[in-house]
């Protein structure tokens, strides 16, 4: 586009071809269907006042001469509340999963998240790890033993549980005053 070419914004709210025209004395929008009355902008201050009328309700678009549709954000389109529950997948040797919904920019997909993985939460090793999605929850889960079969499907089931309490143990034990002490040795 030309750095001197004008633009108009066109509302497509209503059947037709509407274009703005001007404010009113009360700041309403007054849209005319004639070109010759429609005011043109630059391309700058014609995507500059159509954010601001989106802002307030407007459905209204910057189109050349034309009438070619310039300047549209790619986007997804609005979905409603996300009302998936987290769901377990079991495999076959009887190990499960907690798969999770989640939203990424291509929408809405399922997640196991590392933090999710009772192996992986053992000494923090969840946090150097992705996460894995998938558009279902046995994909997502099917991607997770795929990345990480061995330490998912045969991982030790009590390991979680046994370095709990180890550190638990750990904690009382520095905790507990030392043995044979004298009155005046403690600081």
């Amino acid at each position: 586009m030309a750095a001197d070419q004008k633009v108009r914004l066109v509302n497509r709210a209503w059947p037709g071809r509407w274009m703005f025209q001007r404010q009113d004395d009360q700041g309403r929008q007054v849209y005319t269907d004639k070109s010759s009355e429609a005011i043109l902008f630059t391309p700058e201050m014609a995507v500059h006042l159509r954010d601001k009328l989106r802002a307030l309700g407007n459905n209204v678009f910057v189109e050349d001469p034309e009438g070619n549709t310039l300047f549209e954000r790619e986007s997804s389109p609005p979905t409603g509340p996300d009302n998936r529950q987290p769901q377990y997948v079991t495999f076959t040797n009887g190990k499960v999963l907690l798969v999770t919904p989640a939203i990424r920019p291509k929408g809405q997909c399922w997640a196991i998240r590392a933090v999710d993985i009772p192996a992986f939460r053992e000494n923090g090793k969840h946090t150097a790890i992705e996460s894995v999605f998938g558009s279902s929850p046995e994909e997502a889960a099917q991607k997770a033993v795929d990345i990480h079969g061995q330490q998912i499907l045969f991982a030790d089931p009590n390991a979680a549980a046994r370095a709990e309490q180890e550190r638990q143990q750990a904690e009382k034990q520095k905790n507990r005053p030392p043995v044979n002490l004298r009155p005046g040795d403690r600081r």
